[in-house]
């Protein structure tokens, strides 16, 4: 049986500019490492839809005049009622494309051998789709002659081979069939292709499992995703090779929805597979099919403010990116504020490749999880190199043949970009925005859950402008469509029903669960202040300043209620210069601990200029509500910088406190320390260096293990660098600081308290100054 991606590994090199995960010389991940991280990533959120259901889901649609903007939170999700769908109105053509196709007897082409081997099935499939194709082809065009269809051109080929590229640090795929938009199989098949490159559209699986082949489904879905981030979902189609059951397979954000098993030799599923593949032949643009219209990763649409009723930006830099099926899968570009004009020509901007700054190639863990539940996934992250760039190192091996999953900037100029009317959903109230011509700022991409509340939002609204935050500009809800907002739930059962309705559209493909379906949205948010990683920071002074800046930032929202947890690397970015804050830090009504936080700030000169901002407050939790619950302790945040009292599994009633924030500011400055650049410079064996990157974003005791080596190793500067041999003072103070920290908590009753957690963070800020004013301005005392 083969293989659809090789089980060999070789090694990868990349880029350390901005804190690769996998150091160079590490192996690529290998089938079972794709097949282990699908798994978990998956969970127990795999659903069945009946025919009808999900051929209406995958049909071109509009919403009911009279339905109203969708208003999306934990009780209301979007659903199927509230749409017309094209294939409603088609059903002569199914009818009469079911009779050809039937009638051609297309289950005569399919392998019937009990004993074939999976290639053997191949090419009986391929058979078996053509007429389907051409039959639907025809009776719609009989039904409707101007009828524009998307996937007019779609056949299926016998592929079978590895695709030219992949996902960073993962040998490249082999889909046994692909689904393409042309007449001949090409040489070359890409997920992301150059400009006249081939592109996969649809890839078929087939094995003898369903729990084997979703998971190698889902990798391919993986590459779709990367290659199309703000997609709606991506379709996969399945073949049970020993049951003889075929699925159309829904990867979407919140998990996997599948059609009912089809048995191809029946006449009666016969016709419900001609009615689902019906459903993707009334697709007449790329909205249809779920891909977005406002946005192709060159250009955006976005919504104006005051006399301006929209404006057309050009992408300048992909500041951070991630990779996963399930999950929030966020993506942060940076642009520029064209000339506010309600008509902007459409000029394609400079063709340059969009090379992350920062990105994780899993699902890292930033769902929140019952404390003490085992990591479910291995910390893969880091940057990757564009395509065709070569290394620069005699002593690396050379990348795999297979190039990475990049989005090819003239392919996607060709995807022409269009105007969707987005209205603003939030913005700030107190300090609104208006953006001038020339300005830098972020748009950043996220698909957020809808099990509680959308907190985003209302944090970057409230804290707009304050010192070491960054100033919201506003935030909206996208649509891949005029009417068609931008979820995945109608791909799931409808949130009304009771939990015994809920089971019957489960598919309990591992184990059996009674968890709710994973609502998921894509949610869009406009900030001013672009910035870098802080792996680049040029000197430890300025990265000891932008740590103190986005401490003030992370306190600044503590004052406005909001903890963020999940403080990480990605999350913390540095201006190219310093920038300009609305509102200057200060504490109101000050207690005693406070005075001294305000004393040392005046020291630092913390006024009004930051360097650095604290982002991404999508797994923030409100003050306000959070303590009226009970709460049996949960975790959340990024794994390579949690604390290793969050990451214990004994722990299980460990309440997440500022305590936990503040480890995680040190895991972020130790990270940005190892990774930089000048750790390895003039460095004659940067074997160790290497290591310890690997074991900062491997296990814990991997990571507690450098940690200790990083803050008691005596270290020189062609052994270490000079860089980290000039931190590791700074590093082992702010560590041992919060070692005395953490035994200050001990004794105080941890307690789900808005008091107690103040505290903590007044402890714990006024902590971390006292060491930054020691290295800061070492002339100075501080008491």
């Amino acid at each position: 049986m083969s293989s659809s991606t090789p089980a060999r590994k070789t090694t990868v090199i990349h880029s350390s500019n901005h804190g690769s995960s996998k150091s160079k010389g590490s192996q690529k991940s290998s089938q079972k490492d794709l097949l282990d991280l699908m798994r978990p990533e998956l969970g127990e959120q795999t659903w069945v839809l009946p025919t009808d259901a999900l051929a209406r889901a995958l049909s071109a649609k509009h919403r009911k005049p009279n339905t109203g903007r969708m208003k999306l939170d934990s009780e209301n999700s979007d659903r199927l009622k509230y749409y017309d769908a094209d294939i409603d109105k088609l059903e002569p053509v199914i009818d009469m494309a079911s009779h050809h196709f039937v009638n051609s007897n297309p289950a005569s082409l399919l392998q019937v051998s009990s004993k074939a081997l999976e290639r053997d099935h191949y090419p009986g499939l391929c058979d078996f789709f053509k007429p389907m194709c051409q039959f639907l082809c025809y009776c719609l065009h009989h039904h409707e002659p101007n009828r524009t269809v998307f996937v007019k051109h779609l056949k299926f080929f016998i592929w079978d081979k590895s695709m030219k590229d992949g996902i960073d640090e993962a040998e490249p795929l082999k889909p046994d069939l692909a689904g393409l938009f042309c007449k001949e199989v090409p040489g070359e098949l890409y997920w992301s292709p150059p400009a006249g490159g081939t592109q996969m559209k649809i890839p078929v699986e087939v094995k003898s499992s369903w729990p084997d082949l979703v998971l190698q489904a889902g990798t391919y879905a993986r590459s779709l995703f990367s290659a199309a981030p703000l997609r709606q979902y991506a379709l996969v189609l399945g073949y049970n090779q020993k049951d003889r059951d075929f699925r159309f397979l829904v990867f979407h954000r919140g998990g996997l929805t599948a059609s009912n098993p089809l048995k191809l030799k029946d006449a009666n599923d016969q016709e419900d597979f001609v009615r689902l593949f019906m459903s993707i032949f009334t697709w007449k643009d790329r909205g249809d099919a779920g891909l977005p219209g406002w946005c192709n990763e060159n250009q955006a649409y976005l919504p104006g403010r005051g006399d301006v009723e929209h404006f057309l930006v050009n992408i300048e830099r992909l500041l951070h990116r991630s990779t996963c099926v399930r999950g929030r899968s966020p993506r942060v570009w940076g642009f520029k504020i064209p000339d506010m004009m309600k008509k902007v020509p459409q000029v394609p901007p400079t063709m340059t490749p969009l090379i992350p700054i920062t990105q994780t190639v899993r699902r890292s863990q930033r769902a929140q999880s019952p404390a003490g539940s085992q990591s479910q996934l291995h910390p893969n992250s880091g940057t990757r190199r564009s395509r065709g760039e070569q290394a620069n190192s005699a002593s690396n091996p050379p990348m795999d043949k297979a190039e990475l999953i990049t989005i090819s900037p003239e392919y996607a100029a060709g995807e022409i970009v269009k105007y969707i009317p987005l209205a603003v959903d939030w913005h700030p109230s107190q300090y609104p925005l208006l953006l001038g011509p020339g300005v830098s700022a972020v748009l950043k991409s996220s698909w957020v859950s809808l099990f509680g509340a959308v907190i985003e939002p209302k944090v970057r609204g409230d804290c707009s402008g304050m010192f070491g935050l960054p100033k919201h500009v506003y935030s909206f809800w996208a649509y891949h469509t005029d009417t068609c907002i931008t979820t995945n739930h109608l791909f799931l059962p409808s949130s009304d029903l009771d939990t015994e309705a809920m089971e019957e559209y489960r598919w309990h493909l591992y184990k059996k669960d009674t968890e709710r379906p994973d609502y998921r949205a894509l949610l869009v948010q406009v900030m001013q202040d672009a910035g870098s990683s802080l792996v680049s920071a040029p000197d430890l002074q300025s990265l000891i300043t932008a740590i103190t800046h986005a401490h003030i930032g992370y306190y600044n929202m503590i004052q406005r209620s909001y903890q963020h947890r999940d403080v990480s690397i990605w999350n913390i970015l540095a201006p190219n210069q310093l920038s300009e804050c609305d509102i200057a830090f200060t504490i109101d009504q000050p207690n005693a601990v406070q005075e001294e936080i305000l004393q040392l700030c005046k020291d630092l000169s913390i006024k009004k200029q930051h360097a650095a901002i604290l982002i991404d407050a999508d797994m923030a939790i409100d003050w306000n509500t959070y303590f009226d619950k009970a709460h049996g302790g949960t975790k959340s945040g990024t794994e390579a910088f949690m604390s290793r009292w969050l990451l214990n599994p004994a722990l299980t009633d460990h309440i997440h406190s500022p305590l936990d924030d503040y480890w995680s500011f040190y895991f972020v400055a130790q990270w940005a320390c190892v990774f930089n650049p000048l750790s390895s410079y003039g460095v004659k064996d940067a074997a160790l260096i290497l290591y310890w990157r690997a074991s900062l974003d491997g296990s814990r005791k991997d990571r507690d293990t450098a940690t200790t080596d990083i803050t008691k190793d005596p270290m020189s500067a062609n052994k270490h660098g000079e860089f980290l041999r000039q931190a590791q003072p700074f590093l082992k103070a702010w560590a041992n600081s919060l070692d005395s920290l953490q035994d200050e908590v001990i004794d105080i009753p941890i307690s789900l308290s808005c008091e107690v957690f103040s505290d903590i963070a007044d402890r714990g800020l006024l902590s971390f100054l006292k060491v930054a004013h020691k290295f800061l301005l070492p002339t100075s005392s501080t008491k």
